[in-house]
């Protein structure tokens, strides 16, 4: 539906980790109501799954946001105060 296409180009843009959260809830609550009513457990099963990768998902974006961070360092050798970023490592 309309959520799910909201979501999905939510994923694809710059809020990636947002849209995986939304996402992973999302199924988690479709999953949730058919174990509730009972049926369609293998679909319950897909949905939860595809939950955890839209966890593994938001969880590597933002590694990757983290790790992408210019943070300073010093730079190697004895006495040295000079910063440098990783860019120039």
């Amino acid at each position: 539906g309309v959520v799910e296409m909201i979501v999905g180009v939510t994923i694809l843009t710059r809020w990636t980790r947002l849209g995986a959260y939304v996402a992973m809830v999302w199924l988690t609550c479709i999953a949730l109501n058919l174990v509730t009513m009972g049926t369609f457990f293998d679909v319950a099963v897909r949905d939860l799954e595809m939950a955890i990768a839209a966890y593994a998902l938001a969880k590597l974006t933002e590694a990757r946001a983290t790790a992408t961070e210019v943070q300073p360092m010093l730079a190697p050798g004895l006495g040295r105060s000079k910063e440098l970023t990783y860019e120039d490592a």
